[in-house]
């Protein structure tokens, strides 16, 4: 069962919403350009009613982007359980979010950006939910696919995170000295950047 202190720094959404809202159209998504332009809401009522909003929409319309932001909308709701200590919703939510998530993956496995999504969360999740296992194997994978530059770097430092949280000291330092440097953002889930909205977000939403 999910103990209080796994949760408390499940991932939180950050956007670029100037970059965003220059960069999409009225898409079928309404839900997702939603959680996109205002980040999850904080009240329960709302943010219970955004996530079944998204999971219409993934139902509607089979966009697999729909059902990563729902997944994030489990985990939000599960974290808002870990703050009220009803640990067994949270662990009910936390399940559940987790389940969509990898669903959502090894249902596309050919598409690396919605592997990058489920790295992009889960390297910034609490060691001790055990999740580092499934990011390296995600970040070895995405390190063999073309990337850009800023969105390399990324990845290098989801793929560190995943070392130290794994206990691999000693290959977390290796790589370290591999690369010279390794972006870190501390223990919070830094905010998406252009580059990530434009390459990763924009084409899932768009279906393409």
């Amino acid at each position: 069962m999910i103990q209080r202190s796994n949760l408390l720094q499940v991932f939180c959404l950050g956007l670029s919403v100037v970059t965003y809202a220059q960069a999409v159209d009225a898409s079928a998504l309404p839900a997702v350009d939603t959680v996109l332009l205002h980040n999850f809401p904080t009240q329960p009522t709302a943010l219970a009613s955004l996530t079944e909003s998204l999971f219409q929409e993934y139902t509607r319309t089979r966009n697999t982007a729909a059902l990563v932001f729902y997944s994030y909308g489990m985990l939000q709701q599960a974290q808002y359980f870990v703050s009220v200590n009803d640990v067994v919703h949270a662990s009910e939510y936390a399940k559940t979010g987790f389940f969509y998530l990898d669903e959502a993956v090894e249902g596309n496995e050919n598409e690396p950006r919605i592997r990058y999504l489920r790295a992009r969360m889960d390297a910034y999740l609490p060691a001790e939910l055990g999740r580092c296992v499934i990011t390296l194997a995600d970040t070895e994978l995405l390190l063999k696919a073309q990337w850009d530059r800023d969105l390399t770097a990324h990845i290098n430092a989801m793929r560190y995170r995943a070392l130290q949280h794994c206990r691999k000291d000693e290959q977390a330092r290796q790589f370290s000295a591999q690369l010279k440097t390794v972006e870190t953002t501390g223990n919070d889930s830094p905010a998406w950047d252009g580059e990530e909205v434009t390459n990763i977000i924009l084409p899932l939403v768009k279906g393409h």
